[in-house]
This record gives C-alpha cells, sequence and structure tokens, in this order.
C-alpha cells in the first residue's frame, strides 16, 4: 500500500468517480460542481478512493467519501479524510459535517460527533448533498481548534 498516491483530482477523473460512487452506493449529486474539492486515491493508473468537499465561508460538508472495497483497511480512507481536512483547515476552516448511513463508527475514532439536524449551520443544510440523503442518515460534526 506504500504505492497508493492520493492527489488532487482532475476533470479526468470526474467518470473514475461517479464509478466509485455508484459501485459503493452513494450518489454523485453536486460532483460535476464539486469535482475541483475531490481528492483521488490512484494504485497506479487505477482509481481506488476518493473524497470530496463543499466548502462555504464558515463551515464545510465533507462527502463521498469512498474506498474499493479491495483496498480497505488499509489506511486509505484514514488518509483521503486527513488530507481533505488539511486541505479545508489551510484556508481557515473549522467546522465540518457529513452524513453517513453506515460508517458513524469510523468517524467517531476520527474525532467526529453526532450532531442533530436542526444543530448543522445553515450554509451545510442547504447543500444539495444533504438535501438528498434520507433521514435515517447520521449527522457528524467536527469543530477544529483554531
Amino acid at each position: 500500500m506504500q504505492d497508493i498516491v492520493i492527489a488532487p483530482a482532475t476533470a479526468a477523473d470526474v467518470d473514475a468517480i461517479r464509478s466509485l460512487l455508484a459501485t459503493n452506493g452513494l450518489g454523485s449529486e453536486g460532483l460535476d460542481e464539486h469535482w475541483k474539492t475531490f481528492v483521488v486515491a490512484r494504485d497506479g493508473d487505477r482509481t481506488i478512493g476518493c473524497g470530496g468537499a463543499q466548502a462555504y465561508q464558515f463551515a464545510a460538508l465533507i462527502r463521498s467519501i469512498v474506498v474499493d472495497a479491495d483496498y480497505r483497511r488499509n489506511g486509505i480512507g484514514r488518509r483521503i479524510v486527513r488530507q481533505l481536512l488539511d486541505r479545508l483547515a489551510s484556508r481557515g476552516l473549522r467546522e465540518f459535517y457529513l452524513l453517513t448511513r453506515d460508517a458513524e463508527g469510523y468517524f467517531k475514532k476520527r474525532g467526529f460527533k453526532p450532531v442533530d439536524r436542526d444543530e448543522v449551520h445553515p450554509q451545510i443544510v442547504g447543500t444539495s448533498e444533504f438535501q438528498s440523503e434520507p433521514e435515517e442518515a447520521v449527522c457528524m460534526r467536527l469543530v477544529m481548534l483554531a
């Protein structure tokens, strides 16, 4: 797993990101508008993971974190999340949200805490990703200290 490279997505990665999301049961709403915020994990020429964000003035929505089933449990997802958070924090953002249907435990290990949807920053509530997730999806927040 040493050869896995995580890098900013390019326009050429959009189809691979869309495929990864579909294969793993995740929607691609807003991908065409926000692909520039994505990072991808590559094993050679193969895209094996991705993650993105929708960044606003005061908060960001972390979204579409997925790693190909053959590559899970090797720290790739953790590296993707860390790179996204580091990139956003370097822009001054400190409040991060996500919605998950089946990875609550994973994100708790990374410092995210469940929150009620009525506690979510208004900039995040209006996003298509947030609006399209079912009510049963767990909403989580991470606030980083400055």
